[in-house]
């Protein structure tokens, strides 16, 4: 759907919206420079259509891109609001993201609801006062202070007393905590289209960190742990270290030439189910394998008996069959089933996983396996499917990303507990050895 709006001050606005796997695209007319910079986002392909016109086609990402008063937003095949969205970014099992933190319902514009949420949150945290902590400093001074270089000093000054190569710890603002949270509120407050109060609040952050250092566009990213001592900042790190890492603004005289969030949902959806597989099964009388190899044949007929499919790297000869299993589970060193998250919704695109899995059960030596896949309507429940000639049974298993993160986990939890019970009754492993075909 196409749409214009216009801003405070500012000419009107083209908003161009895509489903990620629209692959007929729209045609748009840009300048040579706006063209590329919305191409080299990665959020769309930009081709050429006809002078100054561009055919814009999603290229498997989501996010949303602005750049010369267009506005072009990828929305996610699965129904996820902002705030879904933001909770997936960069998940991990010991790094669970407030769910509040953007405030955001399905239909809000992205870049206001999430400056609004960082001007919020970093207000909160500021206003007990400024973060400061110890930095380490390598410097060349006329005077000692702190433990001097000896190395460095007879390397680059020899002979020479002064300068002196020094190391001294500095109490400053200017930390990793603050640079992340003066970054977050330096780029979001050049956005276009920003409520006047909402961009003054981020001014303001900008201003109260000033003794702290920003983070260049495409510079690495500090890391901080979570501390007692950081505690009142943790909330607003959340959400600016993934602006920082995932939101890019080019400024030119002032303004956002372009603004760009783009993630990768595939990679995203894979990773968030690892980890809270990973959470749920480890440690609890068995363990979680990450992708091993295993060989689908024993080797060659003079092998004899060679046992097959034992998770383990495949041999360095090159004569085996391998294949990559997914998340395998396994009890006292034996694998009773394996999970393989998938992201493309659409049938006919799982049924390689499928092939994948079958292939995986039979060198593992295991009857069940799980795929593992972003449900497409709320109803949508788990679906077994047995596979003739063998025993081997494929569940499709949807997780409704678009309830939130609660329910999100909460079928992952009930996935790993589906795992478990395979531990309790034993089943007739799959086994090529005395097992009758299926007539």
């Amino acid at each position: 759907m196409t749409t214009t709006s216009t801003g405070p001050g500012s000419s009107q606005l083209m908003a161009l919206e895509f489903d990620e796997f629209d692959r007929r695209g729209r045609l748009v007319t840009l300048s040579w420079e706006g063209a590329q910079h919305l191409s080299q986002t990665g959020l769309v392909e930009v081709l050429p259509a006809g002078r100054d016109t561009w055919r814009l086609i999603p290229s498997g990402a989501v996010g949303s891109v602005r750049v010369e008063g267009l506005s072009v937003r990828v929305l996610p095949a699965a129904s996820l609001g902002l705030t879904q969205l933001f909770f997936l970014l960069d998940h991990a099992a010991d790094d669970a993201f407030l769910s509040s933190a953007v405030q955001a319902r399905d239909d809000d514009e992205l870049w206001s609801s999430v400056a609004e949420s960082m001007a919020r949150l970093a207000h909160q945290a500021l206003s007990a006062g400024l973060l400061r902590g110890y930095r380490r400093v390598d410097e060349a001074l006329t005077t000692v202070r702190g433990r001097i270089r000896l190395g460095d000093q007879i390397r680059r000054h020899p002979g020479m007393t002064i300068p002196l190569e020094v190391t001294y710890s500095e109490f400053t603002p200017d930390i990793a905590e603050n640079r992340i949270l003066r970054t977050a509120a330096h780029r979001l407050q050049f956005l276009p289209e920003l409520p006047d109060a909402t961009r003054r609040r981020l001014a303001m952050v900008d201003a109260r960190l000033s003794d702290a250092s920003l983070i260049g566009q495409r510079a690495p990213v500090p890391s901080w742990t979570p501390s007692r001592l950081n505690a009142r900042f943790q909330d607003a790190l959340a959400l600016a270290d993934r602006i920082v890492r995932r939101i890019s603004v080019e400024v030119e005289d002032g303004h956002a030439a372009s603004a760009a969030f783009v993630t990768e949902m595939p990679a995203l959806f894979e990773r968030y189910v690892e980890a809270e597989l990973t959470a749920a099964l480890d440690g609890r009388g068995g363990r979680l394998l990450h992708n091993p190899v295993v060989n689908l044949d024993s080797g060659t007929e003079a092998d004899g008996d060679a046992p097959s499919g034992r998770h383990r790297a495949p041999a360095g000869d090159g004569d085996h069959i391998s294949v990559r299993t997914g998340l395998v589970y396994e009890v006292d060193g034996e694998p009773l089933t394996t999970f393989v998250p998938t992201y493309p919704t659409d049938r006919r695109a799982r049924a390689a996983e499928h092939y994948r899995l079958l292939a995986a059960c039979t060198a593992l030596g295991v009857d069940r396996a799980y795929l593992v896949y972003p449900a497409q309507r709320r109803d949508d429940s788990p679906q077994p499917r047995r596979i003739v000639h063998t025993d081997i049974s494929i569940v499709e298993y949807p997780v409704d990303l678009s309830g939130g993160p609660a329910d999100s986990r909460r079928a992952i939890v009930e996935l790993a507990e589906h795992a478990r019970t395979l531990a309790c009754t034993p089943a007739a492993r799959h086994r090529t050895e005395g097992r009758r075909h299926a007539r």
